[in-house]
């Protein structure tokens, strides 16, 4: 029971903090777009799950991916973002579209971990990858989308000095990529 209510303690300064400072532009910027973007893969879609739509969209639009390919290696060259709070480790669906965009990109992945916090890399090691070759556009959109539910669901809202820059970094990179996946799409 103590450290439940530890957690919710942790929560409630979590809310209080954005409720008093106010959420940061690029946070509430990322939600708009992403909605926008939800808007066009739920259309061009069957699929009944969100995750799967997602990556039907990076599928059938590989060829947006040399629009955002330097900002997707901004994204790739950092740890890999992790599914929750602090230093979470990847899925191992994030680690596995990390692991192969990096690849795809040369981007040496032992030099990129080397630089991981200790913590998240030691949980990392034990997460397994995936049997599947993602594309690289559908790689990119499954670490866009976990980014996506951090943030919708509170994983990326934490305000600690370190912590909040990270997540800001990210969230900015992936402003980017959906601003211009957007642009594009409504210009073709």
């Amino acid at each position: 029971m103590g450290r439940c209510r530890t957690e919710i303690e942790k929560v409630k300064d979590n809310i209080k903090y954005w409720m008093d400072s106010g959420f940061p532009r690029e946070f509430l910027e990322f939600f708009f777009k992403w909605a926008l973007l939800n808007l066009y893969y739920s259309k061009i879609s069957n699929q009944k799950c969100e995750v799967y739509r997602v990556l039907d969209f990076g599928k059938k639009h590989e060829d947006l991916f040399d629009y955002v390919e330097d900002h997707a290696r901004e994204l790739v060259k950092k740890e890999c973002v992790g599914e929750g709070l602090e230093a979470a480790p990847p899925s191992r669906w994030v680690k596995t579209a990390t692991l192969q965009l990096r690849r795809k990109l040369g981007i040496d992945t032992e030099r990129v971990c080397a630089t991981c916090r200790s913590e998240k890399r030691r949980k990392c090691c034990e997460v397994k990858t995936e049997e599947y070759e993602f594309g690289r556009m559908e790689a990119l959109m499954r670490i866009l989308y976990q980014i996506r539910c951090n943030l919708f669901h509170g994983g990326k809202t934490e305000w600690g000095r370190d912590q909040m820059k990270r997540n800001q970094c990210l969230v900015e990179t992936g402003n980017k990529i959906v601003t211009i996946i957007l642009e594009k799409l409504v210009r073709s």
